[in-house]
């Protein structure tokens, strides 16, 4: 009835976590857990406002910046609650700049939660990345980045002190934020710094499957998984990027055992929950991809981002069930939003009318 819309966003459609130091027995560092190098460096900058994800707010109350404003301490705040979801919602973090004009934006934590607000500004142009470390991503205001290989090895230095398996869970967390920042030669750079000080540890092997999967090179990426899956075997971010690299070369069955060991650890996660939804409908699980983008779309819509494009791929589970009365009340809800994407727009309509020929009526979202 339908085509599928599986990889209608591009390479990295499918995208898990695989933040590498969650879950992690090896001995952790301060600096994998805090925006302290970050910090250090926006004190020296003096920036007026800055935006901050949820992973860096705590950091910043402790901190005590001159940019946070006291409003900003409450984390229940609602000013605070938009800077949080803004990583998963561009146009929230447009709406967000639009009021407060920020002069920088501190990502911290796993880069794969702020994905989509760091695909969005290296599509636009007009925020440039001026720093990275092992826990953060730093841009400032401009097209024209001013970060050069030697101010990424600089970041290094004050790890030379540290024992060779914490510089290299160090090492390989920078190299996967300069792959998320698309600093592919910086990434492979400090990826084989990890992997000559520590060629067995998990968190540096997962690393490498990141490198891999970002190169498209998905049989590799399994293979530097699997090694990371031998040095610990119940090592989450080895086992998501297991998981894409699987799903990419279409050993569809393979990924959805995976995914569904993952998203049983974090039933309530958002991007593994979609994740999931795309293996499922790859093996044809359509009851249980309905189920799990009905779920997403109830935790999403309680925050007050937009749910459009999960019901976008709610409505083709309907269809390809057989459900044509509850594949049409999806679409037509997604046409109904005005921040449904343009192609994405283009595909639900095209996606309805199928339907609408196959049980009869008309579209009534117009």
């Amino acid at each position: 009835m339908l085509r599928s819309i599986t990889r209608v966003s591009g390479r990295w459609a499918l995208a898990f976590s695989a933040c590498l130091w969650s879950g992690c027995s090896e001995e952790v560092s301060p600096y994998l857990q805090t925006p302290v190098q970050a910090l250090e460096y926006l004190r020296e900058q003096s920036p007026k406002v800055v935006y901050f994800n949820g992973p860096a707010h705590w950091a910043l109350v402790r901190a005590n910046p001159s940019w946070l404003a006291a409003s900003d301490r409450d984390p229940k705040g609602e000013h605070v609650r938009a800077m949080a979801q803004a990583v998963q919602d561009p146009k929230l973090f447009r709406q967000l700049d639009r009021q407060d004009h920020f002069d920088a934006l501190l990502l911290a934590g796993d880069p794969g939660q702020y994905k989509p607000l760091v695909d969005h500004l290296v599509k636009t142009g007009d925020w440039a990345l001026e720093w990275v470390d092992a826990y953060c991503l730093i841009y400032k205001r401009g097209s024209a980045e001013t970060i050069s290989m030697e101010r990424i090895r600089s970041v290094t230095k004050s790890w030379e002190t540290l024992s060779a398996p914490v510089q290299a869970s160090l090492l390989a967390a920078l190299s996967e934020h300069l792959v998320a920042a698309r600093r592919g030669e910086a990434a492979r750079e400090m990826l084989d710094r990890a992997l000559g000080l520590a060629p067995n540890s998990a968190a540096v092997l997962t690393a490498e499957g990141g490198f891999r999967l970002a190169r498209g090179e998905w049989g590799q990426a399994v293979d530097a998984s699997n090694k990371a899956l031998s040095a610990n075997r119940k090592y989450r971010p080895a086992l998501s990027v297991k998981a894409q690299g699987l799903y990419f070369s279409k050993r569809f069955g393979e990924a959805y055992e995976i995914s569904s060991q993952l998203l049983r650890d974090s039933p309530n996660d958002p991007v593994m929950l979609f994740a999931h939804a795309k293996i499922a409908h790859e093996v044809r699980a359509f009851q249980e991809e309905i189920g799990v983008l009905q779920k997403l779309i109830g935790i999403v819509d309680k925050v007050g981002r937009s749910t459009s494009w999960y019901r976008v791929y709610l409505g083709q589970a309907c269809a390809f069930k057989g459900d044509g009365e509850g594949a049409v009340r999806e679409l037509e809800l997604a046409l109904k939003d005005p921040e449904l994407p343009a192609e994405q727009r283009e595909f639900a309509e095209d996606a309805l009318q199928r339907v609408v020929s196959k049980i009869g009526g008309a579209p009534s979202h117009k």
